[in-house]
Formats: C-alpha cells, structure tokens, sequence
C-alpha cells in the first residue's frame, strides 16, 4: 500500500498537495512556496486559490495542468476543474469531466500505483454529486481505504458523508471524530471537511452545542487562511449553523460563502438531478431552501427560528411560499426537493 502518498516505488501517488498538505494554519501561501516540483507548486497553488473562492484563477490553474504527462496531476486537475465550474455555472464542463474521470478510471490498470487514488477520487466525485448508485465502497476494516495515508481523512470524510445520506448517522459521527483524532495534524483542510461533516451529524441529532463547537473547529482551521470555499460548498447541509456562527461575527466572509454557495448550488442542482433523476428544487431563495432543509429533518418552527436568526412568524411565512413553489401542502413531502 502506499504510504503518506508515495508508493513502494517512491513515485507519488497522491493527487493533491493543499487537501493532504500538513502545514500550521495561516501558513498555506508559505506551504505552497516550500514544495520543489514546479508542477506540483502549480497544483498547490490552484487548489489554494479555489479553497479561497477565487474561482477564475483556480480554473486557469487547472486548466493548464490538464495537460501534464502526470496521470495523478490529470485526475487532481479534472476534480478541481469541475469544483471551479460548479462555482462558474458551467453545468456543460462537469458533465463531461465526470464522464471523463469515469473513463480515464477504467483505463487505468489495477496494478498501476495510481489506480488506488483513481477508485477514491471517482468515489468522492460521486459523493460531491450524491450520486450514490454510483457508489461501490469496499468492506469497512483494516486496509479497507487502499489510498495513500494522507488521503484517508478526506476517504473517511466521504464514507461518512455518505453513511449521513443513507441515514446512518450515529456510525458517521463517530468513524469522522474517530478520524479527526487519529489523524495526522496538522493538515488545515483535512480537518475542515472532517470537522463539517461532524457538526451535520450532530445537528441531524439535535445536539447543538456539539454542532456549534465542530462548526467553529472547522472555521479555526479555514479563518487564517481564508478557506471559505468548504463551507460554500457545504452550505446546504449547514443551513443554520452557517447563519448562527457567521453571520454577525464574520459579516464580510458570510455574504461572500454565500455568494460562493448560490453558484455553486446552482449548478450541483443541475448536474445532480440529471445523473440520479431526483428532484432537488432550484426555485427556492436561500433562505427558503435553509428552512426547507431544516424543517425537512424535523426541526421545529422555534428551532428553525433559533438557527437562522429570524422570527417563527417568518419561518411559518416562508413554510407557505415553499409550500406554493413546491405544490406540497407537509413537511413530510419536503425530502424530495432538499438536501
């Protein structure tokens, strides 16, 4: 097995250099600089600028390395490639580098050292997608994520992502704490995803404090550097803890996640209904989509209230615009149309 990205070889297989990247948080830039291949600084530096939400820089970067005679470069560039287009609105671009990782996966030999890499990558593109009839996990265990040491936080980060969606979510509480603390630190953006999907477990629990404390873990990690792309993406599994923690503390970051996350939301919608042909709306406000969310998983009036700042009169006025746009008349019918 490969070990902290290198195989037995010593030919790196590991894609990624900012996601795996063990640095202090606020020394992202200085991290970037220090790695001696040019072209793996090139990836660096384009996978910072799209933790950063600078989208048209980190899609030029990626861009350019598509090129590379890397497979392991190819495969990080398509992935950050169709991140950057899902903040773009080019529904187009991720359809065909979906298809495209899809089928540089099965051309890739079982014995190649990047092929491991290659499984867990398309595995996360599906997860990003919820795509999971596209899903084929291997056995939970010992060696059960054959990837480099340094990508099995964000390995663990999709298995748990994934256990959360199909309902199992005491299981991915617990796998992702277990991974938090067992990795090895510090590794910022590592730490953010693991510590999000946390603090979703815990408010599908209805267990705020805990929420509340992984939200502004994962913030702690993501503030020195400004790595507010995270949370855009994860805005609609969020709803609520965003608004609690952000939106008066950090006015400026929380209006700019959110114009990140109207973007990129967009096009998730889009491309996520035409893979599975379920019926994610996209005719919802943000703050209609928030409640939608929230009341889906059961929340009440004065829960829903409580997250996002706002009135129960409010919450019970926005219900009925959902309600109209929707054609529903329970909450219990909101789950085909949310997150």
């Amino acid at each position: 097995m490969a070990k902290n990205g290198y195989s037995a070889a010593g030919i790196r297989t590991d894609p990624f250099m900012v996601i795996t990247g063990s640095f202090e948080p606020g020394q992202a830039d200085a991290f970037c600089e220090s790695i001696p291949d040019p072209e793996k600084q090139r990836l660096a530096k384009a996978e910072l600028h799209y933790f950063r939400g600078e989208i048209n820089e980190a899609a030029k970067a990626f861009k350019y390395l598509s090129e590379s005679n890397s497979e392991s470069v190819v495969l990080a560039a398509a992935l950050g490639t169709a991140l950057s287009s899902f903040s773009a609105e080019n529904v187009l671009e991720i359809i065909k580098l979906y298809n495209a990782v899809k089928t540089l996966n099965n051309m890739i030999p079982q014995d190649n050292p990047v092929k491991s890499t290659a499984n867990a990558l398309m595995i996360y593109f599906n997860i990003l997608l919820h795509n999971f009839s596209e899903i084929r996990f291997p056995p939970m265990g010992t060696g059960a994520f054959d990837v480099p040491d340094s990508l099995k936080p964000m390995a663990f980060y999709a298995y748990t992502q994934y256990l959360i969606e199909t309902g199992d979510v005491g299981r991915a509480v617990g796998m992702a704490e277990g991974g938090l603390v067992f990795m090895q630190k510090p590794c910022p953006v590592s730490e953010i995803y693991l510590s999000l999907i946390i603090s979703r477990g815990y408010m599908l629990r209805k267990i705020w404090d805990k929420a509340e404390f992984y939200f502004r873990q994962a913030w702690a990690c993501a503030e020195p550097d400004g790595l507010i792309m995270p949370f855009a993406e994860n805005r609609g599994m969020l709803s609520g803890m965003l608004e609690k923690c952000l939106r008066y503390e950090k006015s400026t970051e929380y209006k700019r996640i959110l114009e990140l996350s109207n973007h990129y939301h967009t096009s998730w919608v889009t491309v996520h209904n035409e893979l599975t042909g379920d019926q994610i709306s996209n005719a919802l406000t943000a703050i209609e989509f928030n409640v939608a969310s929230l009341a889906s998983k059961g929340n009440s009036n004065s829960e829903i209230a409580d997250l996002l700042g706002i009135t129960v009169n409010s919450v019970r006025a926005h219900l009925r615009n959902i309600f109209n746009k929707l054609g529903i008349d329970s909450r219990k019918q909101l789950n085909k149309y949310v997150l």
